[in-house]
């Protein structure tokens, strides 16, 4: 099992409101992030809007993130960082959804 970790911002103001859309996340991006590969998908908040994303999944990374490519094409992947992109906090405001930074894993105990 992989892990993918990332980090992006939100307004902290908007997080109760982030967190709501996301208790009611909509069945068809619930299955659009399975049929990714992505299992044991968690994002924390922290009280500067910082947000930190975690996710496993038991596929090749080149395959998740080919995956993540094709999924970020849909209808449904679209409609849904539309629909988020009032929450984030981001430099470049002409693209959709938030500004992602990757993390690298450098401690991992099974």
């Amino acid at each position: 099992m992989l892990g993918f970790a990332s980090v992006f911002k939100i307004k902290p103001e908007f997080k109760e409101k982030y967190k709501k859309d996301h208790d009611n996340i909509w069945p068809e991006m619930r299955k659009l992030i399975k049929d990714i590969g992505i299992e044991n998908y968690s994002i924390f908040f922290k009280n500067d809007g910082t947000l930190f994303s975690y996710y496993e999944s038991n596929l090749d990374k080149k395959i998740v993130e080919k995956n993540l490519e094709k999924a970020s094409q849909t209808k449904t992947y679209k409609k849904w960082q539309e629909a988020m992109d009032r929450y984030f906090i981001k430099k470049n405001d002409s693209k959709t959804g938030p500004e992602v930074i990757d993390l690298e894993e450098v401690f991992h105990i099974y």
